[in-house]
């Protein structure tokens, strides 16, 4: 049909016109997304706080009920000289009724998690009497070992939220989940031998500087496989609970939990006694400039430190149960020191 008044003029956008919108939206899009994205990590770094407040909050409500903190039933390490070994049941599993898992509690107790001794590689064929490793009344403790849970989950790491093979102790095919959330070791000197880097010797607190003498199997400066540790956690916790009496350097000044990327660190098993801890030591974020598939797990002792996917820094809970933001250019001596709970040491920095 012709139109009837050819001389009337049409609307509509002309060709530049179009072109120019679209570039107006394109520009307006890309000056709004990283802002955008900056909102969702922010809301994504808080939600990593909460689950954090969280389990520091568990822990506390354990030690109300328990008189000390949860401890870790550590598979190997020595105690008075004598070689301990236990079923590397860790602090995690202890406080799983305290966030609400309780029924989960029940079915790793039942399948044998705290009783034995634990065997490295044993999950593969899981048997009575092996703790972590353990299959007893029809329930494999192994197959409870991948039990994802969102609070121990950073929003920001993808890593965590998947099953892991990687991780020590439970080797290919075992698969098991991971933790964003580690316990606070101390300022031990991880793997002394090899991380002489991490040692902070010229420092006025050197980092692992322990009055008692090393136990058979350590070193001066490494409290891991023993009951030294000057943190809130370490395997061997079992043999020497850690009580809030024993937190003279102060609740609110010293560390309780950090953060952690698994993907960095093949110690990062959630329920394992040799999983769920890290210590001050290394600088944090070490590591977080290289790419994970990079990261070679037999150097172990550059791992073990904390870390997160958040730009800059990494969330901590202090005893106290409230949680800060600590930049990774944090002061090194205030961020070790903070991480030990009875070092006497006085510092005037502060977060």
């Amino acid at each position: 049909m012709r139109d009837p008044d050819p001389t009337r003029s049409r609307s509509g956008f002309t060709l530049v016109e179009l072109l120019v919108v679209i570039a107006i939206i394109g520009t307006l899009v890309a000056l709004l997304l990283p802002a955008v994205q900056s909102a969702r990590e922010a809301a994504r770094r808080m939600s990593c706080a909460n689950q954090e407040k969280n389990l520091a909050l568990a822990c506390l409500n354990y030690h109300d009920a328990q008189g000390h903190f949860p401890e870790s039933n550590g598979f190997y390490g020595t105690f008075d000289g004598q070689e301990g070994r236990g079923p590397a049941s860790g602090w995690i599993l202890k406080i799983l009724p305290q966030i609400e898992e309780g029924p989960l509690y029940d079915r790793f107790k039942a399948g044998g998690a705290f009783e034995g001794v634990f065997v490295l590689g044993q999950c593969r064929s899981p048997a009575p009497g092996k703790g972590l490793a353990s299959l007893k009344d029809g329930i494999s403790v192994p197959e409870l070992l991948k039990t994802q849970l969102g609070i121990l989950q950073c929003p920001t790491d993808e890593s965590v939220q998947q099953l892991s093979d990687q991780q020590y102790g439970f080797p290919t095919p075992c698969q098991v989940a991971t933790s964003s959330y580690k316990g606070v070791l101390g300022d031990s000197v991880i793997g002394e031998t090899n991380g002489t880097t991490f040692t902070n010797a010229a420092s006025q607190y050197p980092s692992g500087d322990y009055s008692k003498p090393p136990q058979p199997f350590t070193t001066q400066h490494d409290c891991h496989r023993d009951t030294r540790c000057r943190g809130m956690f370490f395997r061997q916790s079992w043999r020497a609970p850690v009580k809030i009496s024993t937190v003279t350097d102060g609740t609110s000044k010293t560390f309780l939990l950090g953060e952690d990327v698994p993907e960095y660190n093949y110690h990062s098993a959630a329920f394992y006694s040799d999983g769920d801890w890290c210590s001050c030591n290394t600088p944090l974020n070490n590591l977080m400039n290289l790419p994970a598939s990079t990261v070679d797990p037999a150097f172990w002792w550059e791992q073990r430190g904390f870390r997160s996917r958040h730009a800059g820094g990494a969330n901590f809970a202090s005893v106290d149960g409230s949680v800060r933001f600590v930049t990774e250019g944090v002061d090194n001596v205030l961020y070790r020191t903070t991480c030990t709970r009875n070092g006497g040491e006085l510092v005037s920095e502060s977060f």
